[in-house]
């Protein structure tokens, strides 16, 4: 799924270079949401296509999601090719803060920092202040009394894969800021 928002990150600033070139400094913020939805989408199919047959066997599901990964590389490899793909680095993520000490930290890995610490808060009050939040937690609690009281667990199930699927696309859209 990383992989997934990365590539998205890099389609993403593609259509900007052609199309809307000085919209570039913002291509970042583009690509977040569309890498959260592409990778959660993804992330979903294979929840409901794959997984959710395995549950309560981890070597199947671990077998499962194995292959799927390795049929999701050979994908891209197939659309895009084997050579890396250039993801820009907007300029306002360009240089360094260079302290006397001789440490220099650079702009991208900063962002990356405060972007990865925003994606934490935002997930904390997602999980403590939404009914998805609840629901989730009520499943992982106990699946049975949240059944018993309405909750369509393999809804929830589905949303939780998505989620944490999407997490890790927006994980790729700053994971390519470091290295292509």
């Amino acid at each position: 799924m990383v992989m997934i928002g990365a590539y998205t990150t890099f389609m993403v600033q593609e259509v900007i270079r052609t199309s809307y070139p000085g919209l570039f400094d913002a291509s970042l913020f583009i690509a977040i949401p569309a890498a959260f939805m592409v990778s959660g989408m993804v992330g979903i199919a294979i929840e409901r296509g794959i997984i959710r047959f395995l549950y309560g066997r981890p070597l199947e599901t671990l077998l499962a999601t194995w292959g799927v990964s390795l049929i999701l590389q050979q994908t891209v490899r197939s659309i895009f090719g084997p050579t890396n793909k250039e993801v820009g680095t907007p300029g306002w993520m360009s240089g360094a803060m260079e302290f006397d000490s001789g440490l220099a930290l650079t702009y991208n890995r900063l962002a990356i920092i405060i972007f990865s610490l925003m994606v934490l808060g935002l997930l904390v009050l997602v999980m403590r202040r939404t009914s998805l939040g609840l629901r989730m937690r009520a499943v992982t609690q106990n699946r049975a009394m949240a059944n018993s009281m309405g909750i369509r667990t393999g809804t929830v199930d589905a949303l939780t894969f998505g989620l944490g699927s999407g997490i890790a696309g927006i994980a790729g859209v700053a994971l390519s800021q470091i290295d292509n």
